[in-house]
């Protein structure tokens, strides 16, 4: 009976025993979903109007996608950044991967999403296999709440998927070795060395800070070797293997740094180096202080000087980093840290400048970790201070009551400090991105006409505020937009204006907040009866419901009488007035033109405005182009000339109207006399005229307007 009774007991201990071990795997398989969940929650709400818009790094690398997806396959980009090219693999992988979903805020950044989330994920099986759970969920939920974090998982840049790589590296290393709390000595597994190496190179591949991977690694083997720990004969010989399965992989990339080293990653590593020692001894403080006193100031990836981690998870790191180094010659998992931490903080140091969180990328993983060993610290001093049954209460109680903490503070930080600051909504571009929001939103019917100043390469260049990536306009809106059924249309408003359907009612929007006090004055009348739309996130007067349908009418019917002629006056035929409209090319048609100002006689300094008129009647050529010439003879060079048109042509469609104001300065010293002005169109492609219509037939490729005279 007694025996019976032992049995029974025992047999009741370990049912107890292994529900108490199901409900603690239940219980940290949901703190893990939490902190996937929170994580998820900070990088997807909100994603498609924060970041709104896109940075210059996010537009070179939707280029590079572009290249990518064309079939321009390379392992460096030249994106015109006199710091270097860039690595494609992100690039290239995004191009991919966004054929099926499309254009727009969403699909473009939920590559990033992806590789941010996987990012915490594989944080804490990185924090888990080298410390235990509770050191791996503290460290992942400093990878998804810190707010550097956060906004990369929100970018389109390369550092989105160097995170995760860097941490799968780091647990690659770990796992060769057979390291865990500590290293057993089983022999190594050849499929853990050919992954690491593979892993090693795609990081290479996505960002130069993948470089450093490699000595990372040589420098943990070394470390094994110097401190004598139980590790396999064969851990160096397989790791010559993982080395030569990075060289085979990197010949490309090798191949691609001998051939345009500009462009490469060590070559950026190069035009980075801090100029004196002092520099790099300064660059080395900031590092380590950008952890928990001093911050990144660039707006674009982080709340201007705000540090890595907040201030408890700073005291946490502290923790874990004193605890690491106490440790570090015996406790190998310790080691790995602190030189993955070591090389990361270098490589920040290294590069010159302010402090710089994209530069730290390798030591990211290692700084989480750390902090995840310095609460396993604190819980391991609870415990033994007090009963396990209310240590363990406290400890709940406490991470839970952080951890929301944290979360709140970084929702606060994300959509209310920095999403609403001047300078992050400058380098996104926030003004194109709030109207592309409009836009999505707005189900009306109507067509939209947008004033740009960045209407091609060369106007964004030369009126853009970003020098660096400066692109049109109309390239960046195609990219933010979801919608593919907007009637769009472009024009710089300077001195150029298109409406659509001869003028009939639909929204005019100004993506430059300084345009509609800078319209011409022939331009206003057409803009004259507007009513304002309120829009979220744009000043007054930004969009506009216009309904120009009668002031065009008029303006047409008015300039419509002006004199042209098929030939100049004085020719040997004699002069042949021509009649308006004419159409040019057979889909161009020339209603009319004003000559501002209207005088009998010019001098010399001042400026002719050839205030020209059209009407679209049918689709144009993409590169199509307005010229005005003035000579004195018809039959010889012009003595003054201007070549322009400031809209989109490839958009226009039938009966869409526009006003085109050629400028034509006399200089100072312009001969006095009688001139011909005459103008034409051709296409810019192949400089080929477009032909001008007398009825049905071809007569000539340019109209000569009044004559003017100069004194």
């Amino acid at each position: 009976m007694k025996k019976r009774a032992n049995c029974a007991i025992l047999q009741q201990s370990l049912i107890q025993r292994n529900i108490e071990a199901i409900l603690a795997q239940r219980t940290r398989l949901a703190a893990v979903t939490a902190v996937l969940l929170a994580a998820a929650a900070l990088r997807i709400i909100g994603l498609t109007v924060l970041p709104q818009g896109f940075r210059d790094e996010e537009i070179v690398q939707l280029e590079i996608a572009a290249l990518a997806r064309s079939g321009a396959i390379a392992s460096f980009y030249n994106v015109g950044d006199p710091n270097g090219g860039r690595e494609g693999l992100f690039a290239a992988l995004h191009g991919w991967l966004s054929i099926p979903f499309g254009k727009g805020q969403l699909p473009l950044r939920m590559f990033a999403v992806g590789c941010s989330l996987l990012s915490v994920a594989l944080t804490y099986t990185l924090g888990k296999r080298l410390f235990g759970h509770f050191a791996g969920l503290v460290a992942a939920l400093g990878m998804a709440l810190t707010l550097y974090s956060v906004i990369v998982g929100r970018s389109i840049t390369r550092e989105a998927l160097a995170i995760p790589l860097i941490v799968l590296a780091t647990y690659l290393i770990a796992a060769a070795v057979h390291l865990r709390r500590h290293i057993t000595p089983q022999l190594p597994q050849s499929t853990t060395f050919v992954m690491l190496g593979v892993v090693i190179v795609l990081a290479a591949y996505t960002h130069w800070i993948g470089l450093l991977l490699l000595p990372l690694l040589i420098a943990f083997v070394v470390y094994l070797r110097w401190t004598r720990q139980p590790i396999s004969r064969r851990v160096i010989g397989y790791s010559l293997f993982s080395l030569l399965i990075v060289l085979i992989a990197a010949i490309p990339y090798i191949g691609a740094t001998l051939h345009a080293f500009p462009n490469s990653g060590l070559n950026t590593l190069w035009l980075n180096r801090p100029e004196t020692l002092s520099e790099f001894l300064s660059g080395i403080w900031q590092a380590l202080g950008g952890v928990g006193i001093y911050g990144d100031l660039l707006p674009q990836h982080n709340l201007p000087a705000l540090p890595l981690l907040n201030p408890v998870g700073f005291v946490l790191w502290l923790i874990g980093l004193i605890k690491a180094i106490r440790h570090f010659h015996r406790a190998p998992n310790y080691a790995l840290l602190l030189l993955a931490l070591g090389f990361g903080l270098l490589a920040d140091a290294w590069t010159r400048g302010t402090l710089n969180f994209s530069h730290q990328l390798l030591a990211l993983p290692a700084i989480m970790v750390l902090m995840g060993v310095g609460a396993a610290a604190l819980v391991n001093v609870l415990r033994a201070s007090l009963p396990r049954a209310t240590a363990d209460r406290l400890i709940a109680f406490g991470v839970s009551a952080i951890a929301v903490a944290t979360f709140i503070a970084s929702n606060d930080l994300l959509f209310r400090v920095w999403a609403n600051r001047s300078d992050v909504q400058s380098v996104y571009r926030a003004r194109l991105g709030y109207l592309a929001a409009y836009l999505d939103r707005t189900y009306d019917g109507l067509s939209t006409s947008v004033c740009t100043f960045a209407l091609d390469a060369r106007s964004a260049a030369q009126n853009a505020e970003h020098r660096f990536a400066a692109r049109p306009d109309p390239l960046l809106l195609s990219w933010m937009l979801h919608r593919h059924d907007l009637e769009l249309r472009y024009s710089n408003c300077l001195n150029a204006l298109v409406l659509t359907r001869g003028g009939e009612v639909q929204r005019y929007a100004f993506a430059h907040p300084s345009a509609r006090a800078r319209l011409a004055e022939p331009l206003k009348a057409w803009l004259s009866n507007a009513a304002n739309v309120p829009v979220y996130g744009l000043p007054s007067g930004s969009v506009l419901i216009v309904n120009a349908e009668q002031t065009v009418a008029d303006d047409f019917g008015q300039v419509i009488l002006s004199q042209v002629w098929w030939s100049p006056e004085g020719s040997r035929t004699g002069a042949e007035p021509a009649q308006l409209p004419l159409r040019m090319g057979g889909y161009l048609t020339f209603e009319g033109y004003r000559l501002l100002p209207e005088r009998e006689t010019y001098r010399g300094g001042e400026t002719l405005n050839l205030v020209t008129y059209w009407r679209a009647d049918g689709e144009l050529v993409p590169d199509l182009r307005l010229f005005a010439h003035l000579s004195r003879n018809p039959d010889i060079p012009p003595a003054l000339q201007n070549d322009l048109l400031n809209i989109e042509s490839s958009l226009l469609r039938d009966r869409d109207v526009f006003m085109q104001i050629i400028e034509l300065p006399l200089p100072l010293d312009f001969p006095s006399g009688d001139y011909f002005l005459s103008i034409g169109a051709y296409s810019e492609r192949n400089g080929q005229r477009l032909p001008i219509y007398d009825g049905e037939v071809p007569r000539s490729d340019r109209l000569f307007l009044r004559k003017i005279r100069v004194e």
